[in-house]
């Protein structure tokens, strides 16, 4: 495999993503890192649901990358609540994309939540108010059975597509994603393949389909 290069580009949303060559595939399409955070993987969870009704909201970042998934879940949170209950749990093991953080280009609005996530990054672990964050920099694999069951309200699943990553689209792994959930807990996922949306009905879990924004596919929506 060829050696990592990270190719920078600027969506539509004035926020930096980059394109790895490694891979061969964008972190993000070109509408914009921000955009896909609010259409594919926040607004479609319960995270606004859970803060009104006073509930600590427990979500799990897979495939952390450059936070901005995380990133817009708090700036979102914060705009339901004021002082809104929240843990987060993100794991990338790509220490060059995490390194990257303190380095892009955002919106104005943006720049409190890329400095909060440039210290997760260098930290590993931030308290501030009401929210907890922790990044675990490993392999997923290593950590999947260390995590907590039936825990989370809300998983972002943000790997590389299952053309260059297919191990994290097998049906083993991403069931034992789908423990992770808990009661009504959602998972959100840019990928509309319809062999993992035929697994999450087989196992019993509701699924909806986001309209497609960036590209040609519908994202997907997997409630427990």
């Amino acid at each position: 495999m060829n050696p990592q290069e990270l190719i920078s580009f600027i969506g539509e949303d004035n926020a930096e993503s980059f394109f790895n060559s490694q891979y061969n595939e964008a972190y993000h399409s070109r509408v914009g890192p921000l955009i896909e955070a609010e259409h594919k993987f926040v607004k479609p969870t319960s995270i606004k649901e859970l803060i009104l009704n006073n509930k600590k909201v427990k979500i799990l970042d897979l495939f952390f990358g450059l936070g901005y998934n995380t990133g817009f879940a708090l700036d979102y949170a914060y705009k339901v609540r004021e002082l809104p209950h929240i843990e987060i749990i993100g794991v990338e093991r790509d220490l060059e994309i995490l390194n990257k953080i303190k380095e892009l280009n955002v919106p104005s609005w943006y720049k409190k939540w890329k400095c909060l996530l440039q210290d997760l990054s260098e930290n590993q672990s931030i308290t501030f108010e009401n929210t907890t964050i922790q990044l675990y920099k490993e392999d997923i694999f290593n950590l999947i059975e260390k995590l907590p069951k039936k825990y989370f309200d809300v998983i972002f699943f943000d790997p590389f597509s299952h053309k260059v990553a297919p191990m994290f689209w097998e049906d083993n792994f991403l069931i034992s994603v789908f423990n992770l959930l808990g009661k009504n807990g959602t998972l959100t996922t840019y990928s509309g393949l319809k062999r993992v949306e035929k697994l999450a009905c087989d196992l019993g879990y509701k699924t909806e389909r986001i309209e497609p924004l960036g590209r040609k596919k519908h994202s997907l929506k997997i409630v427990a």
